[in-house]
């Protein structure tokens, strides 16, 4: 048995070195497709409280679009509806002038928007879990404007998702899962004309458990060959991505105990991390804190309307800042949610940064268990 588990610690840490590779290749040489960042918003407000950590203490329904192999962890079916509400951002940026002074130059404004997922998963006894999942994002517009208003890009886009899930225990203490998505994309250019993408994408977990209070777990994220536009300037690649995480859960008379910490390697763009803690008070309330620290690049081409020509732009996007979360359950219904910081444009040099509207997400669900 001590083979069994050393082996499967081996193969846990094969699979994280192997995506890892995988994933600094395809987000190094290819701009992701606006699905890819979608697919990676699909956590509940569960997750969202403790810092965005999942991989290791997701279990449940909550587990469709995060790490699969969570699915196998419960015991009776679920339904799970989930709604994320992301302001609209204003963010200014300043540089000097001639005289020293700081003065504004241009700013990033995106829409507000949401998604909305459904999550199902119904247990089949030693056949494994299943799950069905449906997810859609309808993004607001976007724009990028200088201090004359000459420059400008505004897209609106919409994003679908439709998902088979599947866990199964391999080993005594050893989860794997998979899930994979059916995808619809539309993006709408700066001329006002619309562009529909199709593809695939695929989720694939590992989750393993140490005595009665540790799991750790790895997911590989987005392992897709790409969507399907007919316009070949729109980007339709999706960014391969690992996330490793660990989980300590503890009960303590009324108190059950739950912590998470998550790391997003390879860290091209800094640290990528998150942690989190979570308290029940006899399974009936609920409080969550977290940290999260989240790095993307966006790439964006922005329309100059001085010349009527296109322009490539990229910019580093960050996310951190604290998280909190609430919980509470009644019987078999259970509600959460959650505030988390939202993602703003980072500032280069000599740049100074206002973020005049929209500094913060909300995430909120209700499950039920039956």
């Amino acid at each position: 048995m001590k083979y069994i588990r050393n082996c499967a610690g081996a193969a846990l840490f094969c699979l994280i070195v192997y995506f890892s590779v995988l994933s600094s290749v395809a987000t190094a040489a290819n701009t992701p497709a606006s699905a890819d960042r979608f697919l990676k918003q699909l956590l509940g407000a569960e997750h969202h409280g403790m810092g965005g950590s999942f991989v290791g203490t997701t279990r449940g329904a909550n587990a469709l679009g995060s790490n699969p192999a969570g699915i196998r962890a419960a015991e009776e079916s679920q339904f799970v509806i989930h709604a994320t509400r992301f302001p609209r951002t204003l963010a200014l940026l300043s540089k000097p002038n001639l005289n020293a002074n700081y003065e504004d130059y241009g700013q990033y404004e995106q829409g507000s928007y949401g998604i909305e997922t459904l999550n199902y998963i119904f247990p089949m006894g030693r056949l494994g879990t299943f799950g069905l999942a449906l997810a859609f994002l309808q993004e607001g517009r976007f724009r990028r404007v200088d201090h004359q208003g000459k420059a400008l890009n505004s897209f609106a886009e919409n994003n679908l998702a439709i998902g088979f899930s599947y866990g199964l225990n391999i080993l005594k203490g050893t989860v794997i899962g998979v899930d994979t998505k059916w995808l619809r994309s539309k993006v709408t250019d700066v001329n006002e004309v619309e562009h529909l993408g199709h593809g695939y994408a695929y989720n694939v977990g590992l989750i393993q458990q140490i005595g009665d209070t540790i799991q750790i777990g790895v997911v590989a994220r987005n392992l897709s060959n790409g969507l399907s536009f007919s316009e070949v300037s729109i980007p339709d690649t999706m960014a391969r991505t690992i996330v490793a995480g660990i989980a300590y859960q503890r009960e303590l008379s009324d108190i059950a105990l739950r912590i998470g910490l998550d790391a997003h390697p390879p860290f091209r763009d800094g640290v990528r991390a998150n942690v989190g803690v979570e308290v029940w008070y006899r399974n009936r309330v609920g409080g969550r804190i977290g940290y999260l620290r989240h790095t993307e690049k966006r790439h964006a081409s922005v329309f100059l309307l001085e010349t009527g020509a296109f322009e490539a732009e990229e910019r580093l996007w960050k996310a951190e800042g604290l998280c909190f979360g609430i919980g509470i359950r009644f019987g078999n219904i259970t509600l959460n949610a959650a505030y988390t910081p939202h993602f703003i444009p980072t500032v280069t040099t000599e740049e100074r940064i206002h973020i005049a509207q929209g500094a913060g997400a909300y995430a909120f669900s209700i499950g039920h268990t039956y």
